[in-house]
């Protein structure tokens, strides 16, 4: 999993405005070119109307995709894994793809075995796991000929996250790609009941960020482990809490994300 670690301090005029994000999006991801792999791709299923489509091979720089209804697949972010054999007599391929609601890694996953030239495809979410089984070669053509394939669902990331001794969280997010992109999103409230913030300005720089918002600014000071909020001229000390160690946390009971699939297995198995 991708962690970044704000630096966030007082900034003074000259500095660069970042982008204030909009409410949440409701957009499509953008389109995946699958012609070097579509003749390759062989396509799995739990026979529930969730698919798996991905290319039997040990070059884990072709893409996996996974779908939650057979006519939209979407890209997984792939972040290891190994194989045994080569792409002719493959006999294991392990992915591990990014998945952040749950507590190591490798607890997300696929697994393909082959033995006696069976096949047999194992998803693992969390302890769950859930087998696949192929698709005749006829129908996964048509399936893959009737759907739309896309590049990863998510693209966010949680940016920063603070809480007062009341339990009133601050949460920043911000957009993962392009890289360097500084669309941030603020949110504050109860954990389960975070509301998004209405940003009048946001400024961003190399020695740091502030949210700015109609009720005041949220000011995180990394190397002091310092941060503030500010509304009214009155000043909130809070409690750090590295994303990294929270992201759980921030992906279930924050609340921030509910009723959002991310586009992974997990959403459905």
């Amino acid at each position: 999993m991708r962690a970044y670690l704000p630096c966030v301090a007082l900034l003074w005029a000259g500095c660069s405005v970042a982008t204030a994000a909009p409410p949440p999006p409701k957009e499509t991801p953008a389109a995946a070119d699958i012609t070097e792999v579509k003749d390759k791709l062989s396509v799995w299923t739990d026979g529930k109307k969730h698919f798996l489509a991905l290319v039997l091979s040990k070059n884990s720089d072709l893409p996996a995709f996974w779908s939650a209804d057979g006519k939209e697949f979407y890209q997984l972010r792939i972040f290891g894994g190994g194989s045994e054999g080569d792409d002719n007599d493959l006999k294991r391929l392990d992915r591990v793809f990014w998945e952040p609601r749950v507590n190591a890694p490798y607890q997300a996953g696929f697994d393909f075995k082959s033995e006696n030239k069976v096949g047999k495809l194992t998803v693992q979410c969390l302890e769950r796991k859930t087998e696949l089984k192929q698709l005749p070669a006829a129908e996964a053509k048509t399936t893959i000929d009737g759907a739309k394939f896309y590049k990863s669902r998510w693209n966010r990331y949680a940016y920063a996250l603070a809480r007062d001794n009341t339990g009133k969280y601050f949460f920043v997010d911000n957009q993962r790609e392009p890289e360097h992109s500084k669309v941030f999103r603020l949110y504050a409230g109860p954990k389960g009941a975070m509301k998004l913030q209405k940003m009048t300005n946001v400024v961003s720089d190399s020695e740091g960020d502030i949210f700015s918002t109609k009720t005041g600014s949220l000011r995180l000071v990394l190397n002091k482990q310092e941060t503030q909020w500010i509304a009214s001229e009155k000043k909130t000390k809070l409690i750090y809490l590295p994303v990294e160690d929270n992201h759980i946390m921030i992906y279930t009971d924050l609340g921030v994300y509910t009723g959002m699939p991310l586009g992974t297995p997990c959403d459905d198995l």
